[in-house]
């Protein structure tokens, strides 16, 4: 009987398997990894190709994020240096008609002028995006598209469920594009609660940080706490690049700054009596810091003269050693030159014996 099969896995899932095993979001990683290959290979193959110029020309070059990982990829400046240079053909052909726009008008053509929307006209020639986005990030987008597929295609595989659990999970961005997408895959309940079940964890793990802040605290901080701040910040908004800023979002546009009320004041002055608050127990916290560390300064001044002590007598029986052993030295010399002594002595009493034989020896045969 034939056994059912699940989904063929195919290269993004071993990709996001591999980005698991590493620090941050998975699909973050895989996307910035992606956006390097996709700008490597356009510099190296396309830059001539006049597709690949149009789309720059439409979007105004590459993103901010894209144009910073440029400097990154090897031998960039041949290929950038052309792309630069067409691109910059352009913004000053776009300058000069937005300056030749706004001069001052001729009277013939200013009732022209007044039926149509002069500054839509200037945000037309001028510089800047036309609507196209950056080629890099369309590329990523649609790999995105596919690495968020995977997660729910394959969500429930052991292999694949046991590298999310090792891995750091999602970020919440990536979460979100997941459940404003696919809400109803059957695989997507399990996804949230691996990544709620991480995201709790990173959270224990920055309030330990956050504890051991403490100076009661003896605790030593350990590197996964010492790491969890940064982490925390590319779960809570994605990894650098990958997702935009707020400053010229069309959520800034649409938000104005509040004018001052009564209400906001009240606030203002509760906010600065919590700040005032928060700074003397700031202060008290420093000032008991202060008085610990000069009792260790203290504690470590006097070990420190201990061991100066220590090294001075060490010094002082290594002279006394020193000396001992030149007169050792001394006292072996003398000894040596009078066993030389003695063995001369020696040497002359016997040739006197022998000598003093000899001549013996004539007389003791004669009688």
């Amino acid at each position: 009987m034939r056994t059912a099969r699940g989904p063929s896995k195919f290269w993004g899932y071993f990709r996001l398997v591999d980005a698991c095993a590493q620090p941050g979001c998975a699909v973050c990683r895989c996307l910035r990894e992606d956006s390097a290959r996709y700008l490597d290979g356009l510099l190296y193959e396309h830059v001539n190709d006049p597709g690949t110029r149009a789309r720059l020309h439409a979007s105004g070059g590459f993103c901010r994020w894209h144009a910073a990982m440029v400097p990154a990829i090897r031998d960039a400046g041949f290929g950038t240096s052309i792309l630069a240079e067409d691109l910059l053909r352009g913004v000053v052909a776009q300058a000069r008609r937005a300056a030749a726009r706004l001069e001052p008008e001729r009277p013939r053509r200013a009732w022209l002028r007044r039926l149509l929307d002069r500054r839509s006209v200037l945000e037309r020639t001028w510089l800047g995006r036309h609507g196209a986005i950056c080629p890099a990030c369309a590329f990523a987008r649609a790999a995105e598209s596919r690495y968020l597929a995977v997660v729910l295609q394959f969500g429930g595989d052991s292999e694949f469920d046991r590298a999310l659990e090792r891995s750091d999970g999602l970020c919440v961005p990536h979460v979100v594009r997941l459940v404003a997408t696919e809400p109803r895959a059957p695989t997507l309940p399990a996804v949230l609660q691996r990544c709620a079940a991480r995201w709790e964890r990173l959270r224990n793990t920055v309030e330990a940080f956050a504890d051991k802040h403490d100076y009661r605290k003896r605790e030593p901080i350990t590197g996964e706490e010492a790491l969890s701040w940064r982490l925390a910040l590319e779960v809570l908004a994605g990894a650098p690049g990958v997702f935009g800023n707020d400053l010229h979002g069309p959520a800034a546009r649409r938000t104005e700054a509040p004018l001052p009320s009564e209400p906001v004041a009240a606030e203002t002055a509760r906010s600065d009596a919590d700040d005032g608050e928060a700074l003397r127990f700031e202060k008290e916290r420093l000032e008991r810091r202060l008085t610990e560390l000069t009792a260790q300064l203290g504690d470590a001044s006097s070990r420190a003269a201990a061991l100066h002590y220590r090294l001075w007598a060490t010094l002082e029986d290594r002279r006394v050693l020193e000396l001992n052993l030149a007169g050792e030295r001394a006292a072996a010399g003398m000894w040596e030159r009078t066993a030389a002594d003695l063995r001369t002595q020696n040497e002359a009493l016997r040739r006197e014996y022998e000598a003093l034989r000899d001549a013996a020896a004539p007389r003791v045969a004669g009688r």
